[in-house]
């Protein structure tokens, strides 16, 4: 069996001192991370170590074998190129990878798993799926899809806190986790080029 580790952004650097509520989702997190990822492949040939490398200062300066970098884009498609030379990765483009244009861009592609996700919370009988800052849109093309995903909880989950009734908030390191761990590798794979990618590189390295 080979081990591919896959560095991505994200996550809290224990070196800031993160209270511990932040230090447990950031080991969500990387499990979360590790499930998906892992969902792809067949157990006894690969094992992908999905590891959170941080911010994308972190990121960059990582050089090990067998191992990719998993990055926000922060930008379309065509920005790549240029990314990849502002952050002097062009010794390793070849096993550098991006979220386009972030992380939440995954999420926003299966509405289906944020209603599944936050199934309890639920608001009204519209789908997630229709609301207008995904429907018929190119995910990839979305800009601060982080937003758009703050927005749509808002539009349609609650929650109870202290017998007030509030808007559902998005928390990166609070709720990714669950939905991260919810979704189909398949399914981004057809949708993400960076995800298809990825994932044929790391066939490449486990032959």
């Amino acid at each position: 069996m080979v081990t591919v580790k896959v560095f991505f952004e994200g996550g809290a650097n224990p070196l800031s001192n993160p209270d511990v509520a932040t230090v447990d989702n950031t080991n969500r997190l990387r499990e979360s991370f590790n499930k998906l990822l892992n969902s792809g492949f067949e157990e006894e040939k690969v094992k992908i170590q999905a590891e959170p490398a941080y911010s994308i200062t972190n990121v960059v300066k990582i050089r090990e074998p067998n191992s990719l970098l998993l990055i926000d884009l922060d930008g379309t498609v065509d920005k790549k190129a240029q990314r990849i030379k502002d952050n002097q990765l062009l010794d390793v483009q070849d096993f550098v990878f991006f979220m386009v244009q972030m992380m939440e861009a995954w999420i926003l592609s299966q509405p289906e798993i944020i209603e599944k996700v936050f199934e309890y919370y639920k608001i009204g009988e519209a789908a997630v799926k229709d609301d207008d800052r995904i429907l018929h849109k190119d995910i990839e093309s979305i800009k601060q899809p982080d937003e758009v995903l703050k927005i749509i909880l808002q539009r349609y989950f609650v929650i109870e806190k202290a017998g007030k009734t509030k808007k559902l908030k998005y928390g990166k390191l609070k709720h990714a986790p669950d939905l991260i761990q919810n979704l189909d590798i398949q399914k981004l794979r057809e949708v993400f080029n960076d995800v298809k990618l990825m994932l044929l590189k790391i066939e490449e390295i486990s032959r």
